[in-house]
């Protein structure tokens, strides 16, 4: 392998690329680097401490943050703060112009400017202890070669070897002691590794950026990347945008206060409550809303406060929304006078009233002509967010304009700022507050903003939780972060693409530049463009729609990539490059600089309307979703909504002859409100296609998602309701089969009674007709099953999933976060209990509903679709879960699993894993980790690499060259078994209401029981988990009165009899299980196990459990260190630790070594070589007794864990 080597571009990441610069920066810059090749140019004969100060000067003069300066030796560095107290952050090494010989090059990696930087990095990095570096960089001014700290720490830092000669050398322990013999000896080698290992390295020359060096004159395509490389966000790794994902605190604590209500936590959830009594105010949307349903409408006081939220929950979303268009209102006319969410224009409620319902619910033709005037240019969305909701329309509900105008009390933490610069205090109108506040914030749609402002970014993504968390306000939610759903989404959407074209076009491409290879003409182009748009993509727990907008945006950047992007005109869309940054989608042109839609430009709307038109086509054709909130299913709509929004152009109207902005399309019907688990009818049900309703039926979906007419769409939507309860008729189900059956029977029964029939004929009769009388009442029971009132028919709400003779054939990608709801918490009805078991197969009785989840999206996926979802870690090993695991064996392919051991729901207590596979025959399994953010792979193992009873264990592919010594291993009998020991657990002292007599709270907090002196002989010495170490028992001096008034006093155990303690909790280290040996009499608590009535010499089982083996074995077993939780195991998992057989002879032998071990532990100062060697010696008798093989033993002689 070489080194993988990047360009400028591609040696910063997309965030950094994301980054527009304004105008003026952008020429500062361009002057300042002009003025530094200037000077480089004309100094090209002077010193290299000359050339050094030139770049020093240059760096000052784009990063004035941070100190530059030298540090020790070495050439230059750019602190990470403001002095030379702070620590290095880029590390540089540099070389003159006419320095050619030590200078690196493409050709010359291994140079003397390499072996100097590597030097300098491990002598900070040792030595200094800098864990803050982020760069290294060597450059002559003009060359430039890039190495992140990463690549640096990957190939020299985890150098073990190279590590060892530079500690040796620094100690003058080697054969050399310059650092020539240094860089050649020591350094070279390692380097000469990195390349053939496959170091990235990013390169670029200055040169290439020049169109002259007399004058010096820079390519314009190249100002604004460079710009982006010498910022502190790409040298420094600043933070460029929080997560798309991430609430924005600030704001949505004082949208809520403005709303009249809070924030609670509630178990393990946060939910939003009424504030407390002292602290409402009656302006408030909430309190305001209560006082006018009290006295206009008489709602009765309990239903008020959930009528009231429902109320403000829809108003806000509208006022969110409306803050969104007024952005790109004025970003598209660059003028501020299409600001309209202004105290000026909305100085009442009745004035909103007339926004929602007078404006943006009516065509500018037929508004009124007051509100033409005053509302000039707010276009007509054609938004079923602007129609009456049934609440406002029901007698429970007011309309916005019956509130009243009042005065509120400015929220103690506003971000509103006074004339004296310091937060408001007082009071204010309400409108002119709420107006106030949403105008303290950039509601920009793009993310081509100044980065300087990121903080008061509310972008779509921050607004979609703003949403969700408002709408949801009884639940609690959760979001997933926009790292993770950018990258499930990517990944499966490519794949999904990839199968779709290779389905269609018979082509066997592997991956995307397989495509980008056969797509080699414009009919090819638009073949490939036409079978993207065709995917069907469905999240059935779609929430807020964060998955989809996800899926949105990687769809486009994929055309985009694969130059598939095609305009209005059926032209293909050259010069222009998509990509997702930070799960936002970002538009370039050639230069490299961010789009921006200006109304009038004629280039500029041709780009706007043609990703307008890709957003439409994708969110109609491609987009589906399910979800059992109404509130949330809005959200998801709106999201959407949204994403047009963004690229929303001006079009001539023919009636009122004004340039106006494209009226939205209806998309909502593409998103269902519903039970995704709950189906009347089964997807391979026979359902009679051949009526005419079902042609017309698809004909007016089409037709309801382009009208703009709000009548015409309402008589729609009331046609399509009937044809969809015709459809239930034309279903075959179970209970429908059995009376066809059963009516057959009959009419062949009564034939033979018509030519004179037998009376057993007429028993037969009676019986059939009996039967057929209760298979009557079962279909009616099934039709009329009120258990599916508030379920999804998949085959009649999703049309476009079926064949043209109405034969199920499924999406091509299902994709999401289900949600983790156990059965036990009284979640669910027995009904539904019963139908999950009857319906899916990997369902139990007390099972979580993601595992349902999988299955129903295996159901929904057509044959070779795409799977992706977010779950629970522990799916990967807890016995609740083997159904699930042996389902994915034996019918999915191309299956990845992706453990995080990062934590990916902040405020929630699961671990996470994420999960990939193909609705094929099994093929072959990939296992890899998320740590610290990046996504690493471990390996490809064969379906049944993981036995006949599987446990998705990450550590057995991560040490399967030690796999067959774990299976001969797991041969072998267990350690809880009458001829070896029993396990037993230690004691719980303390817990309320235990015990004799029974403890109290105040027992329990002041530990009574214990004490630092032993007051009388039943005060016994007590043992914590961390006085148990392998060969070794400590005791921190406590004692404690044992005997029945404690919790848990285990009387089954004898904790005076020679025993083993094995502490729950393992090391994460090569010998991971911490064992030892006592026979004195002390009491140990429940975070050790006790082994007990030992029937073997207790120190060779004691050798047994502590040899790397078995640790081998234990964490391919149960996989505990794939868990950010403790990796804590239980005694029952205790007593499958396996035992082999041994004689008196073998055990005393091990015994014997153990012992030795045991007495050299106990000593002040160990001999550390001894101990290796004991456990050496006790690891090779210990393999000989499971059999193992030469080859077998030098695999776990091999097995190390990393901490």
């Amino acid at each position: 392998m070489a080194i993988k080597g990047l360009s400028l571009k591609g040696s910063m990441n997309k965030n950094v690329q994301a980054i527009m610069p304004i105008e003026e920066e952008k020429n500062k810059f361009k002057d300042q680097l002009i003025n530094y090749l200037k000077a480089l140019l004309d100094s090209k004969n002077e010193s290299e401490e000359f050339q050094k100060n030139l770049l020093k000067f240059f760096l000052e003069d784009t990063l004035p943050n941070n100190f530059i300066n030298t540090s020790n030796r070495i050439d230059l560095a750019i602190y990470n703060g403001k002095d030379s107290t702070s620590s290095l952050g880029v590390i540089f090494e540099v070389k003159s112009l006419s320095n050619k010989h030590e200078m690196m090059t493409k050709e010359r990696i291994n140079s003397k400017a390499l072996q100097e930087m590597i030097s300098y990095y491990l002598y900070e990095r040792i030595v200094n202890k800098n864990l803050e570096i982020k760069k290294c960089i060597i450059t002559n001014g003009f060359s430039w070669f890039v190495f992140e700290s990463k690549e640096i720490e990957k190939y020299f830092y985890k150098n073990k070897e190279l590590i060892d000669l530079y500690n040796k050398f620094r100690k003058n322990q080697l054969s050399g002691n310059t650092t020539d013999f240094l860089y050649k000896e020591v350094i070279s080698p390692a380097i000469d590794k990195a390349i053939e290992k496959g170091i990235t390295i990013a390169h670029f020359d200055l040169e290439n950026a020049l169109i002259s060096k007399n004058p010096i004159k820079l390519r314009k395509s190249n100002v604004t990347q460079l710009y982006r490389f010498f910022s502190s966000e790409n040298l420094l790794n600043k933070e460029i945008f929080t997560d798309s994902n991430k609430l924005n605190k600030v704001f949505y604590d004082e949208l809520l206060y403005i709303m009249g209500l809070t924030e609670v936590k509630k178990g393990s959830s946060k939910v939003i409550a009424r504030l407390k009594e002292d602290k409402r105010q009656d302006a408030s949307l909430v309190e305001n809303s209560i006082d006018r349903l009290n006295i206009i409408k008489d709602v009765p006081v309990d239903k008020q406060f959930d009528a009231a939220v429902q109320l403000s929950v829809i108003w806000m979303n509208r006022l969110l929304f409306l803050k969104l268009l007024e952005s790109q209102l004025v970003s598209f006319n660059n003028d501020k006078k299409y600001e309209f969410l202004i105290y000026d224009k909305l100085s009442t409620y009745e004035d909103i009233y007339d926004l929602f319902f007078g404006v943006l619910a009516k065509p500018v033709e037929k508004r009124s002509q007051s509100l033409k005037n005053k509302f000039e240019f707010i276009p007509y969305l054609n938004s079923s967010l602007f129609e009456e909701s049934q609440i406002e329309k029901s007698r429970e509900g007011i309309s916005i304009g019956r509130l009243r105008e009042s005065e509120i009390v400015i929220y103690n933490k506003t971000i509103l700022k006074g004339v004296n610069g310091k937060r408001k205090v007082g009071t204010m109108n309400f409108l002119e507050y709420l107006f106030e506040f949403l105008n303290s914030y950039d509601f920009s749609t793009s993310v081509s903003h100044n980065i300087n402002s990121k903080n008061d970014l509310i972008n779509a993504s921050v607004l979609g939780l703003i949403f969700e968390k408002i709408n949801g306000y009884r639940e609690g939610s959760f979001f997933t972060p926009g790292k993770i759903t950018m990258y499930m989404s990517r990944k499966a959407v490519r794949t999904a693409a990839i199968d779709k074209v290779n389905s269609e076009l018979e082509w066997h491409c592997k991956n995307i530049d397989d495509l980008k290879f056969e797509i080699n003409n414009i009919e090819i182009a638009k073949k490939v463009s036409d079978i993207i748009d065709s995917l069907k993509i469905c999240d059935p727990a779609v929430g807020s729609g964060h998955f989809l907008v996800s899926v949105l945006n990687e769809v486009i950047a994929l055309k985009s990539e694969l130059n598939t992007l095609f305009d209005a005109e059926g032209k293909i869309l050259q010069n222009i490059h998509c990509y997702v940054t930070n799960d936002e989608l970002v538009i370039q042109d050639f230069n490299g600089d961010n789009f921006y839609y200006h109304a009038g430009n004629i280039a500029s709307e041709r780009i706007q309307k043609a990703f307008f038109l890709q957003k439409q086509t994708i969110i109609e054709n491609c987009l589906f979703g399910v979800d059992i909130n109404p509130n949330s299913a809005n959200i998801c709509r709106l999201r959407l909504w949204i994403e047009l929004l963004k690229n929303s152009y001006y079009e001539l109207n023919p009636k009122t002859k004004l340039h106006e902005l494209i009226t939205l399309p209806n998309i909502d019907i593409n998103i269902k409100v519903g039970d995704s688990l709950l189906h009347k009818f089964g997807f391979d049900s026979e359902f009679d296609m051949r009526r005419k309703d079902f042609k017309e039926y698809l004909g007016l979906v089409k037709e309801y998602k382009k009208t703009n007419n709000k009548q015409t769409k309402a008589e729609i939507y009331n046609r399509i309701n009937n044809i969809k309860l015709s459809f239930d008729t034309s279903f075959s189900t179970p209970e429908l089969k059995r009376l066809s059956k059963l009516t057959d029977k009959m009419g062949k029964a009564g034939q033979f009674d018509l030519f004179g029939g037998t009376e057993k004929d007429k028993a037969l009769f009676e019986e059939l007709e009996t039967k057929k009388i209760r298979a009557q009442k079962e279909v009616k029971k099934a039709m009329n099953n009120s258990l599916f009132n508030s379920g999804i028919e998949w085959r009649i709400e999703f049309p476009e999933i079926l064949g043209v003779d109405g034969e199920f054939i499924g999406f091509d990608l299902v994709i999401g976060n289900p949600p983790y709801i156990f059965a036990r918490n009284q979640s669910f009805t027995e009904d539904m209990k019963e139908y999950y078991i009857r319906t899916y197969s990997l369902s139990e009785y007390q099972a979580n509903t993601y595992t349902i989840f999988i299955e129903l999206a295996h159901m929904l996926m057509r044959k070779g679709g795409t799977f992706s979802y977010i779950i629970p870690n522990n799916f990967l090993t807890i016995q609740s879960t083997s159904k699930v695991r042996k389902f994915i064996v034996n019918k999915c392919s191309d299956v990845i699993l992706i453990n995080s051991l990062d934590k990916i729901f902040a405020d929630a207590s699961v671990d996470n894993c994420i999960i990939f596979f193909k609705k094929n025959k099994p093929n072959w399994i990939e296992v890899a980790e998320l740590k610290s953010g990046e996504f690493n792979t471990i390996g490809r193992v064969e379906p049944d690499f993981f036995g006949k009873t599987p446990i998705f264990s990450i550590s057995m592919v991560k040490y399967k060259d030690a796999v067959e010594a774990f299976w001969k291993v797991n041969e072998f009998s267990g350690l809880n078994r009458p001829e070896i020991a029993t396990i037993g657990v230690g004691i719980e002292a303390y817990r309320k209401d235990r015990g004799k007599p029974k403890q109290k709270i105040e027992d329990v907090k002041n530990r009574i029981y214990h004490s630092n002196i032993r007051n009388d002989e039943s005060y016994v010495k007590y043992l914590e988990g961390k006085n148990v170490s392998r060969y070794l028992l400590s005791w921190n001096g406590e004692w404690i009165k044992y005997g029945e008034h404690l919790s848990e006093p285990r009387p089954s155990v004898d904790f005076n009899q020679p025993r083993i303690l094995v502490r729950q909790i393992p090391s994460h280290k090569t010998y991971a299980i911490e064992a030892t040996y006592t026979d004195e009499y002390m009491i140990n608590d429940r975070n050790s196990n006790v082994i007990g009535n030992i029937q073997v010499n207790p120190f060779f089982l004691l050798g047994i459990i502590n040899s790397k083996i078995i640790t081998l074995w234990f964490i391919m077993k149960f996989d505990k260190f794939q868990r950010r939780v403790f990796p804590q195991f239980k005694a029952n998992e205790l007593g499958e630790f396996p035992i082999p057989d041994a004689t008196l002879i073998q055990q005393e032998e091990i015994a014997a070594l153990v012992k030795t071990l045991m007495n050299e532990m106990e000593k002040e100062n160990i001999n550390i070589s001894l101990i290796s060697e004991l456990n050496i010696d006790i690891d090779e008798l210990v393999m000989e007794l499971f059999e193992l093989t030469n080859e077998e033993k030098q695999r776990v002689r091999s097995f190390h864990i990393e901490k």
